[in-house]
């Protein structure tokens, strides 16, 4: 396990947010000529479908085994369309969540090639990848320097499934029970965090913006609550993965940057 990687600041991913990564490819996805989108079960199952609404092409999924590292397609329209795709020369994009240090995505490209034997058919999309990454997918999130949790993955239970996805560098450590909270305060836009949002860090800005990043960089909080609008600009620009809150009347609202 790559043990540098547990260490990293945490990042949860949304289903709004794999919506809009999905959409923001869909594009360059349009041009590519596909055939069929085959999701790798269980983590590709959710973006394998949204693709394939958003492509007009069929979906089906590879079923993966971690005890037996085996990859398998289970029925035979399956392999009907993929047959198809061969013969029309239309490309299959194999759909997974993550491109960790694990063998999910590797051995189910291998699988899969072995069907098509073809390697320019087919495209690989990933929800997210890093610089540690086993397979270098074509479409990805590049969360170098952070550590993603995807939704699906925050509600594992059981030692077994999370003794798995601690092995492959995938998943929240048991040390680690909750994401880490910044509050920055100034004189101008005052607030006063509810005790239920467990505030980890307290910081007074003061108008130094460097002092401020630098202060928000050492501490590597998930979330900040912020009511300088300026600011939440800057910070979201500089830490494009940190949520951000801005309150009002004592309720939070999360903020979007839009680029």
């Amino acid at each position: 396990m790559d043990i540098a990687f547990t260490k990293f600041p945490i990042f949860y991913y949304s289903y709004d947010e794999i919506e809009t990564f999905c959409l923001s490819k869909r594009e360059q996805l349009a041009q590519e000529n596909f055939g069929l989108v085959l999701g790798v079960l269980r983590g590709g199952g959710i973006p394998a479908v949204m693709l394939s609404q958003m492509l007009s092409v069929p979906v089906d999924f590879i079923y993966y085994e971690r005890r037996t590292a085996r990859a398998e397609i289970k029925n035979q329209e399956a392999m009907d369309q993929i047959n198809l795709c061969v013969k029309q020369e239309k490309k299959i994009l194999l759909v997974e969540d993550m491109a960790g240090v694990g063998y999910t995505l590797a051995n189910s490209y291998k699988y899969l090639h072995s069907l098509v034997r073809i390697e320019s058919l087919i495209k690989v999309l990933v929800l997210v990848s890093h610089e540690g990454s086993r397979v270098k997918p074509d479409y990805s999130k590049d969360c170098t320097g952070i550590r993603p949790i995807l939704p699906w993955e925050r509600y594992v239970t059981g030692n077994l499934f999370l003794n798995d996805f601690v092995v492959a560098g995938e998943a929240l450590l048991a040390d680690q029970p909750y994401k880490k909270i910044l509050a920055i305060n100034d004189p101008v836009t005052p607030f006063i965090p509810k005790p239920e949002w467990k505030v980890d860090y307290h910081l007074q800005y003061e108008g130094d913006i460097g002092s401020t990043f630098d202060a928000i960089a050492t501490m590597g909080p998930e979330e900040i609550y912020c009511n300088n609008e300026s600011l939440i600009s800057l910070i979201l620009k500089k830490f494009s993965f940190v949520i951000v809150y801005k309150v009002i009347q004592q309720e939070r609202f999360r903020i979007i940057f839009l680029d």
